[in-house]
């Protein structure tokens, strides 16, 4: 892990850094108390498609857990996005944004889950990166990531034994070998559900709430599109996250 830059503001601690996985450069950043030390919990935030590490949402939501709870937070731009994408990527995005957001087509899915299984390879590398260092430790983890977050979450959370609970959502069961691995979950997990999503179908995302086998699962479901999460719902994941990760003492 190589740190790019540094600074702190109303003491939450922001560092840019890059790490190599795979021969790919994979950029992020990590939140964390000002003056950190010692092991503390760790959320993992992965953001949506067309989206990046820098999204204000998240950004947003490191900051609250850092300052309220003591926690360490980190965000990395997904394989084709961000600081990642090509000229071919934007202009994929660009396309996508003017046809309007909809639920993606066989081969779309294909080309997903390879770049999503890269994804997974390279937020398992940040992980064990981040822990190494002594401000954060081995401490309990947390995963959230709605859309593209629960694709990428999914087969992560799956195969991560590190990860104590997560919250998914806006995307659900469309294949044989996505269900398998949601089958595999254990974890406590909040699922989230838009009533009208025209990107992820209710029913998918039903299904992804049944499949999982964690003895714990807790399914919001809101009415409204793809992208009208209700502001309310950031109160029910911190606490679900503080419920199950604790705070940093």
């Amino acid at each position: 892990m190589r740190i790019i830059s540094e600074t702190t503001e109303l003491g939450v601690t922001e560092r840019a850094f890059e790490l190599e996985v795979d021969g790919e450069r994979v950029p992020g950043i990590l939140w964390l108390p000002e003056g950190a030390e010692g092991a503390r919990p760790l959320l993992l935030q992965c953001h949506g498609g067309t989206q990046h590490k820098r999204i204000d949402t998240i950004v947003a939501r490191a900051r609250s857990f850092v300052r309220h709870h003591g926690y360490a937070s980190v965000a990395i731009d997904a394989p084709g996005h961000g600081e990642r994408a090509t000229e071919e990527d934007r202009e994929r995005m660009r396309r996508r944004i003017a046809g309007g957001l909809r639920a993606l087509g066989p081969e779309e899915l294909r080309a997903m889950a390879a770049r999503n299984a890269q994804a997974v390879r390279e937020w398992k590398a940040v992980l064990d990166a981040v822990q190494k260092l002594p401000e954060v430790g081995q401490g309990p983890v947390g995963w959230w990531g709605l859309s593209m977050g629960t694709a990428i979450g999914v087969p992560f959370v799956a195969s991560e034994p590190r990860v104590r609970a997560a919250v998914l959502g806006l995307a659900g069961v469309r294949t044989e070998e996505f269900e398998q691995l949601a089958r595999r979950i254990t974890v406590p997990v909040m699922v989230m559900c838009q009533w009208d999503d025209e990107v992820a179908p209710r029913d998918s995302v039903l299904k992804l709430f049944d499949v999982l086998a964690s003895k714990e699962k807790t399914l919001h479901a809101n009415p409204g599109r793809h992208v009208e999460v209700p502001a309310y719902e950031r109160a029910a994941w911190e606490e679900f996250f503080v419920r199950h990760l604790g705070r940093a003492v």
